[in-house]
Formats: C-alpha cells, sequence, structure tokens
C-alpha cells in the first residue's frame, strides 16, 4: 500500500470509522453500557496515541449524528411535556445553581491547588459542554485553553463511563416503569411530503441557530423541528435503530479524536484533583435526585440523568437506553448550558478581566 494512499484523509477517514465501528461492536458483544458511543470513543481515543498520524475524523460527521439525535429528542416533545417543562422551570433553576455553586467551589479549591487562574479554574469545571467552554477559554485572556480542554475532557470521560453505570446498575427502574418503544431497524416509516417538509424546517432551525450564536445548532435545530411537528400536529418521525446507533458512533469516534489525553505530564499534576472534584460533583447531583424525585413525581433515575454533569447528547443517548423521559433529560441540560452561556459566562469575563487588570496595575 502506498505512502500516498495511507496518508490520505479518505484512508484516514475510514480507517478511523473501522476502529469506531470495531470499537461498538465490541462493546455491544460484551454487553456493556452505550456500546456504540463508549467503544468508538475509547477505540479511537487509546489508537490516537500510537496512530494519530492514520486517523481523521470531521467534525460535519459529529454534526450528522447531532442531527439525527435531535431529531430523535424533539420527537419526544409533546403538550404534556412542554407543560412539564414549565412547571420543572423553578425546579430546573434551583438545581442548576446549586450544580454551578457546587463547581465553583470544586474549580476554587482546584485553582488553588494548582495555582491556575480564575478563568481557567472554572472554565474547566462548569459542566456546560467541553467544546463551549474550551472557546469561552480562548476569548478570555487569564485563561489557559489547554487546561480548560483538559479538565473538560477528563470531566467527559468520567461522566459518560460513570453516570450510565449508576443509573443502569444502581438505579433500577421499578417493575412497569420502562415501557418498550417498537421501532423498525433501518427504514422509516414516515410521508414523504412531511419529510421535505421537517427536512427545510430543519435546516431553517439550523440556520437561526447557528446565526444566534446558539449552542449545539445541529442538535438544537432538529430538535426544534422535530418539537414544532409533534406540537402542530402532522408528528415527527421516530428514527429507527440503525441511525440511532449510527448517530452514537459519529458522536462518540469524533470525541475519542478531539479528546486531549495526550498530555503526560499535564496528566500526572492534575488527574487526582479533577477526578476528586467530578466523582464528588457526580455525587452531589446524585444526592439532589433522591432527594427531589418523589416530591416531582419523577423516577431518580430520569432526574439523576437531568442533573449530571454530562453533555447533551450523551445524557440523551443514556436516556434512550433507560427509556426516560427524554424530553425532561433534554430540556434540564439544555436549560443549564444556556443559563452558563448567557449568565454565568459573562460574570466570569468580568471577574477574569477585573483580576487580570488588577494584576497588570501591580506590576507597574
Amino acid at each position: 500500500m502506498s505512502a500516498n494512499l495511507i496518508e490520505s484523509k479518505s484512508f484516514r477517514i475510514i480507517f478511523t470509522a473501522f476502529l469506531a465501528f470495531l470499537g461498538g461492536y465490541a462493546f455491544d458483544s460484551l454487553g456493556i453500557y452505550l456500546p456504540w458511543m463508549l467503544g468508538p470513543l475509547f477505540v479511537v481515543m487509546i489508537a490516537k496515541v500510537k496512530l494519530r498520524k492514520y486517523l481523521y475524523w470531521s467534525k460535519t460527521f459529529r454534526s450528522t449524528g447531532l442531527v439525527i439525535l435531535g431529531l430523535q429528542l424533539g420527537s419526544s416533545f409533546t403538550k404534556q411535556s412542554l407543560n412539564e417543562m414549565i412547571e420543572y422551570l423553578p425546579v430546573m433553576l434551583f438545581t442548576t445553581i446549586a450544580i454551578i455553586s457546587f463547581t465553583v467551589l470544586t474549580g476554587w479549591s482546584i485553582g488553588k491547588r494548582m495555582n491556575l487562574s480564575l478563568g481557567t479554574s472554572m472554565l474547566g469545571s462548569f459542566p456546560g459542554g467541553l467544546s463551549q467552554m474550551v472557546v469561552l477559554s480562548e476569548e478570555m485572556k487569564d485563561s489557559d485553553e489547554t487546561v480548560v480542554g483538559f479538565m473538560q475532557t477528563l470531566r467527559v470521560i468520567l461522566v459518560i463511563s460513570i453516570v450510565p453505570w449508576i443509573v443502569t446498575h444502581v438505579m433500577s427502574v421499578e417493575p412497569g416503569a420502562v415501557m418498550a418503544v417498537t421501532r423498525l431497524f433501518f427504514l422509516f416509516e414516515y410521508d414523504g411530503k412531511l419529510a421535505i417538509m421537517m427536512l427545510l424546517t430543519l435546516l431553517v432551525f439550523i440556520f437561526i441557530t447557528k446565526k444566534a450564536n446558539f449552542p449545539l445548532p445541529f442538535l438544537l435545530g432538529p430538535l426544534m423541528a422535530a418539537a414544532l411537528f409533534n406540537l402542530a400536529g402532522p408528528g415527527a418521525p421516530q428514527i429507527p435503530d440503525f441511525w440511532l446507533n449510527l448517530s452514537q458512533l459519529l458522536i462518540g469516534a469524533h470525541l475519542g479524536y478531539t479528546l486531549k489525553v495526550d498530555n503526560p505530564r499535564l496528566f500526572r499534576k492534575m488527574f487526582g484533583a479533577v477526578f476528586v472534584s467530578n466523582v464528588l460533583l457526580i455525587g452531589f447531583c446524585y444526592y439532589l435526585s433522591i432527594q427531589f424525585a418523589p416530591t416531582l413525581s419523577l423516577q431518580a433515575n430520569e432526574l439523576f440523568l437531568s442533573m449530571a454533569p454530562g453533555g447533551v447528547a450523551e445524557m440523551a443517548v443514556t436516556a434512550m437506553s433507560v427509556h426516560v423521559d427524554l424530553s425532561v433529560v433534554t430540556s434540564f441540560h439544555l436549560f443549564r448550558i444556556l443559563f452558563i452561556l448567557f449568565f454565568l459566562s459573562p460574570i466570569i469575563k468580568w471577574l477574569a478581566g477585573r483580576n487580570h487588570g488588577k494584576q497588570e496595575q501591580g506590576q507597574s
């Protein structure tokens, strides 16, 4: 095989996809939870250490996976779930503030211990989405995006390794609480004209959310389009299992390819503190879910997934695997991300800028 072929982008994409499939198939065969997301993630992430030059994964593939997942999430929104979301708004606000307050404390302690700037320690600790926090860190003068990316990477790995296991093995679902969902494996059962309308609506919402600088436009746009179809009458399509598994593979391979775990010095320095802080945060979310679930008449595992410090996509996939209400889980996570991005981030930027100005005055 010629060197040019091996180094070509097409070969590297195919090779990465092959490794991702092997990872998903192996995890599925072993009966591991979330096989088509965790398998590709860990196999691609491990392969990247030695085979980086043979691997490539485009953001387009992740965006495609998010579109598929967004459609499925949107199809879970009904008039009843919308009313429930409005009813849960005070709880969303309270739990979001409680979780963020907890991360502020742990982030501050990590910052003190590791001698990190305020912006770095806060953005590295917030459960607001890896990519969003790294982008914000690049915009802040006193923030180190490498450290933020590393802290967020460890958080993602820990959360998607620990939370699904807790939900699956510790927070058992009561008999009769789980409803079986019957779906075709590959083919869609949806009217052709409605499919074209859905596609156009989806593209419009993606365009609007991108222009408005909303987080995760390729997830949020399709979600809004499918929710609109459900609420307006014609109904959104149910996504067959093949396409849901494919979306998990596309997202999992992207996470494995982009997560930064190949800095041994940084890993040794920060692993212990970040590990402890995230385990404590997961435990805090678990405690809140146990306390609030009876009051809200929700399953404890449903509320735990809604509060867990993971990304929307990862927690939604876990929610699908245990058949809890996707609309509740998704709305909690979207609320938290929007709260962090539009309310908390400007405050952190202002504080970081103020500290940076004081340091410059002290040096002059």
